[in-house]
């Protein structure tokens, strides 16, 4: 059995592709509307490193996937077995500037931003055309929490904060034949029989 199902690792690529195209035109369209400059809504910088201490540049998004949630069977493709997969994501927003309430306001603002970028495309059961699979966000399973305030050397401040929510993607496992058998031979030998029967 070959297994090309793509797993955590195309959910996240999926979302962190998606927002990196999506986001800096976004924010364009947030500082218009709000009338802030970039200073106060600043493009995020980094996608894919996890820790957000050792980073260099800020703000950024990481998104990870935690868990799968589920995994039902839903069709065949020539044979072929396909699968709803769904998994719990998370993705992050973190943030790290001068003062409190600036640090915040950046925080909530950036985190609008993804949330709306979540909701827009992904969530309107929309099909990544690069790929045989759907991918779908669970509006419904959409939903954020925000953390204290932590204090840096000097003035700077960490504040960070992630929006939890499901993606759906249908996933195939495709079985291949280990072998093929051309042609078989075989050989039977009778031993210790007779056909002399007794006579009666």
């Amino acid at each position: 059995m070959i297994d090309v199902m793509h797993g955590p690792q195309f959910a996240k690529q999926y979302v962190t592709d998606y927002l990196s195209i999506d986001i800096p035109v976004r924010l364009i369209d947030y500082r218009n509307a709000w009338n802030l400059d970039d200073s106060a809504l600043p493009s995020p910088i980094k996608y894919l490193t996890y820790e957000p201490i050792a980073l260099d540049e800020w703000p950024t998004i990481i998104t990870v996937a935690i868990s799968t949630n589920g995994m039902e069977r839903e069709d065949f493709l020539n044979g072929n077995p396909i699968y709803r997969v769904t998994y719990s994501m998370r993705t992050y927003v973190w943030v790290r500037t001068e003062g409190s309430e600036e640090t915040t306001f950046m925080r909530d603002r950036l985190t609008t931003v993804i949330r709306s970028a979540l909701l827009d495309y992904p969530c309107l059961k929309a099909q990544d055309y690069s790929s045989f699979f759907q991918v779908q966000i669970d509006e419904g399973s959409l939903r954020e929490e925000y953390s204290d305030l932590t204090l840096l050397k000097g003035d700077r401040v960490l504040a960070g904060a992630y929006l939890a929510y499901n993606l759906t993607l249908r996933e195939i496992v495709m079985r291949e034949p280990i072998g093929e058998v051309s042609e078989i031979e075989i050989e039977t030998e009778v031993v210790g029989m007779t056909t002399d029967w007794p006579e009666d």
